[in-house]
């Protein structure tokens, strides 16, 4: 006869180590949005947290055209106002005939279109100037990719820029670890650390295949850095 024996023995779970590089926050790539030659930019902004306009586009065709066009549209409105007045008298005049009140109101019409258009008109106007203006809410300035007095058209690189307020780390976990991964501690070169699940992506990576990106948030200016992540069951 012949005996099978099992030998028990326990399974260990050990947690799979990661390296990820610490990066800022969020990045970005500063385009213009409109044409215009370069009236100013400071070069000693870059390497420096900036909060403040970086980039200006030289708008003083814009500024003229706005100008005469707000003056324009005030007299308009008056016209409007005094067309109006007039029509409601004609309306009450005797003897007039449907035709020629609806001249009139038609002269009333006209003007409101005109005052429409010129509205829109303004407003493409405001939206141009206020593109020519680049301004950064307390961003850091790697690098201008242009210089004063340069000509740029629409979509031309401008700067590069970081959010460096908050540092991340990328990792790309395996099931194992992504399973319950809320409940478990990270571990940041074998030590705990203030990181801090960001995103978790439900879905399994396109390129990395069979794993889960996962974003950390952290405390540290230490960018580029390359460490070791762990998440451990509590």
């Amino acid at each position: 006869m012949k005996y099978v024996f099992l030998l028990c023995v326990p399974i260990m779970l050990f947690s799979q180590t990661y390296m990820a590089k610490i990066e800022p926050f969020d990045s970005f790539t500063i385009y213009a949005q409109t044409n215009g030659q370069i009236v100013y930019l400071d070069k000693n902004d870059e390497t420096k947290v900036v909060d403040k306009m970086i980039i200006k586009l030289d708008d003083s065709l814009e500024q003229k055209e706005l100008k005469g066009y707000r003056i324009q549209l005030r007299h308009y409105e008056e016209k409007l106002n005094l067309l109006t007045k007039n029509y409601q008298k004609y309306l009450q005049v005797a003897g007039k005939s449907a035709f020629e009140k609806d001249e009139k109101y038609y002269l009333v019409l006209d003007l409101k279109v005109t005052i429409e258009n010129l509205k829109i008109q303004i407003a493409q106007l405001e939206d141009t100037i206020a593109k020519k203006q680049i301004s950064v809410n307390k961003l850091y300035i790697k690098s201008f990719q242009a210089n004063n007095g340069d000509y740029v058209t629409a979509g031309t690189q401008l700067a590069k820029a970081f959010d460096i307020s908050r540092s991340k780390l990328v990792v790309f976990v395996s099931r194992n670890d992504y399973e319950n991964i809320d409940n478990k501690k990270i571990l940041i070169d074998g030590k705990h650390n203030n990181a801090e699940i960001y995103k978790i992506d439900k879905i399994q990576d396109e390129t990395m295949i069979s794993a889960y990106r996962v974003e950390l948030l952290l405390e540290s200016n230490d960018f580029g850095k390359i460490v070791e992540v762990e998440f451990v069951s509590s």
